[in-house]
């Protein structure tokens, strides 16, 4: 089980920015392209959430006793194992994981072309996660 205090306050941060993000993501692609400040905002902020999520991920399996993933995508893979979540969104939630990790180690290198599409797909994986972590945490 997630601890509720746990679960309570990274949800509440990572819905907070994936709003924040997606008024940025979900714009006419020249748009998202030509706002470069509002556009790396947006990226910092679902970078953000999608680091929370990995993080509840590890709190949701450590919490329940299923041992160490090998990496952060595979803490997904645990609780799809587990039932714990579904497989597709487990999948998903991994494809996410690829772009935080674009994010945090290539920033000045990323196809923002390619960023946005991925962020409009990413978003609801990461809010359907952090609906499945309060859930679980009785929130």
């Amino acid at each position: 089980m997630v601890r509720r205090e746990v679960a309570s306050a990274r949800i509440a941060r990572a819905t907070a920015w994936l709003q924040d993000a997606e008024a940025v993501f979900s714009r006419d692609a020249a748009a998202f392209l030509a706002a470069t400040k509002d556009r790396d905002l947006a990226i910092f902020y679902l970078f953000l959430a999608l680091q929370e999520s990995i993080d509840l991920a590890a709190h949701w399996v450590a919490d329940a006793g299923w041992g160490a993933p090998d990496d952060a995508g595979s803490t997904f893979d645990v609780l799809a194992d587990r039932g714990a979540i579904e497989r597709s969104l487990a999948d998903r939630l991994r494809e996410g994981v690829g772009l935080r990790n674009r994010i945090a180690h290539g920033y000045a290198l990323l196809d923002y072309g390619r960023v946005q599409p991925e962020a409009m797909r990413g978003i609801p994986a990461v809010r359907a996660f952090l609906d499945a972590v309060g859930r679980e945490a009785g929130l």
